[in-house]
């Protein structure tokens, strides 16, 4: 979900798309991490979406996953 605003301030617009289609439409944009969650086969990350020349606003991904959860931080 992509909110219109920055974490709190913002209203969500009706807007929630799949991890394909975020990556193709925000492929130049920066997901930056404020908090996460586990919640078994759950996983969630709220944070801010960076797009250059525009203002961040909110952003939350909501992943299901079934087994261990991979991390690779420097690609």
């Amino acid at each position: 979900m992509i909110l219109d605003r920055t974490v709190y301030e913002g209203e969500f617009s009706g807007k929630a798309i799949g991890l394909k289609e975020y990556m193709k439409e925000y492929a130049h944009a920066e997901f930056e991490i404020l908090t996460e969650g586990y919640f078994g086969y759950s996983t969630t990350y709220t944070g801010w979406l960076w797009e250059k020349g525009k203002e961040p606003v909110s952003a939350i991904l909501y992943i299901w996953n079934s087994g261990d959860m991979v991390y690779r931080i420097d690609c």
